[in-house]
């Protein structure tokens, strides 16, 4: 309302009495007050409308970081208070984090009910950065054989990436600090999309890797004839193992020439906290997951041919047109947050189902492997598919087909 009440001022501070400037000798008029316009008046005037703004975003901002909740424990509408329990560093700029709820809740929103596992094969939780007021998604680390699920404890794999706000500022905490989340946001369905099919091939850069350890626990959970292929790309080889003081990771005279990835197995050598995270994966698992990891500072990639390789044992599937789960077409604006009453619209008597390329990661990585996403409406969604995974189904068109391709 303070526009208008300045505008108000300022068309009184035009009045003049109607013949006070064409009747010069004319008797002097009283003036009312009410009429009279000072300099005080005109800044006053123009104060007010500052004054209201000031006031009125104190007062959000005030709201979102004061108001009273009645919930205690995790839940998707407000941020809920974890303590920081254990810190295992990786490298200078990452770490695992361990929290754990202020509150102990009997029946977590994120765990089927009276089991100790998890509800959703993929999902995230939003981190408040309290200094200035943003949220982020995090993905937690899919719990270990014999973890105790059911107290609430969560870990999360998180690296400081330059000019990143909330990364930054998670990593100057300390253990006994507070964080605070809300969630569980529940992601694709990855189960309902891979249906009778077989294969996912996951394609990760940085702690992108988290949601594809997600998926891969759910996906060779499921049944004992699935398989997942993880390719996880990372900067520096102290991601994955410790790395010696001073030594070379590649010879001079090797500089330019660029080597495969390797095939990480259950013995590694040296390994960080999530090394040794994948390597107990690899060796539950056994030969039904496959991870290669490529190194930058090593100058190994994923290359268009390793993409090929890895989407050459996908099983055949038929056309699903107009189903909201299996049709690529359909998730150009499709948020990765969908509607949990999501349902397929194939034919059961057709067996449905798609292979999975999915790519998670920063967003230059995720175009480059899969094409951009696309905020439309305040909304991100998918996207066409594009980058390398577009040009491998240009040249071959059945890829399109048998694989559906998704972009967290």
């Amino acid at each position: 309302m303070a526009a208008p009440f300045r505008i108000i001022l300022r068309s009184s501070c035009k009045w003049t009495p109607k013949y006070s400037s064409i009747q010069p000798h004319a008797p002097k008029l009283r003036i009312p007050k009410r009429f009279l316009c000072t300099t005080h008046t005109r800044k006053e005037a123009r104060a007010f409308p500052s004054i209201f703004i000031a006031i009125g975003l104190i007062g959000t901002a005030a709201y979102y970081v004061l108001a009273p909740t009645s919930h205690k424990t995790l839940n998707s509408d407000s941020f809920i208070p974890y303590t920081i329990t254990s810190r295992q560093p990786i490298s200078p700029t990452s770490a695992i984090f361990n929290i754990s709820p202020h509150h102990h809740d009997p029946s977590l929103p994120y765990l089927l009910p009276s089991s100790k596992e998890w509800k959703y094969p993929l999902w995230s939780v939003e981190f408040k950065q309290p200094e200035v007021q943003i949220a982020r998604h995090y993905t937690p680390l899919p719990p270990t054989d014999g973890e105790n699920t059911k107290d609430g404890t969560l870990s999360f794999y998180i690296r400081a990436i330059g000019g990143g706000e909330m990364s930054t500022y998670l990593n100057r905490l300390g253990v006994g600090r507070d964080v605070y989340l809300r969630g569980p946001h529940k992601g694709f369905d990855v189960l309902k999309r891979l249906g009778e099919q077989k294969n996912v091939v996951f394609l990760a850069g940085g702690t992108g890797v988290v949601p594809g350890m997600q998926v891969a626990k759910a996906v060779l959970e499921r049944d004992a004839t699935t398989s997942v292929e993880l390719l996880w790309a990372v900067r520096k080889r102290e991601e994955l193992q410790q790395c010696r003081q001073g030594a070379s990771t590649k010879p001079w005279w090797n500089f330019w020439s660029t080597a495969a990835p390797a095939e990480l197995t259950a013995e590694v050598e040296e390994p960080s906290a999530m090394g040794k995270q994948l390597a107990r994966m690899k060796a539950r698992y056994g030969e039904r997951l496959i991870i290669r990891v490529a190194v930058d500072e090593e100058r190994t990639r994923f290359t268009e041919r390793d993409i090929k390789d890895a989407l050459a044992n996908g099983g055949r599937a038929l056309p699903s047109p107009g189903c909201q789960l299996h049709d690529q077409c359909l998730h150009v604006h499709a948020s990765e947050f969908e509607d949990p009453d999501t349902k397929c619209q194939c034919s059961p008597a057709d067996r449905p189902g798609k292979n999975l390329l999915m790519v998670s990661g920063p967003d230059g990585f995720i175009a480059y492997y899969a094409g951009d996403k696309k905020w439309i409406g305040g909304t991100l969604t998918q996207g066409t598919v594009g980058g390398v995974a577009g040009v491998l189904q240009r040249k071959n068109p059945v890829l399109a087909n048998d694989w559906l391709v998704l972009k967290l």
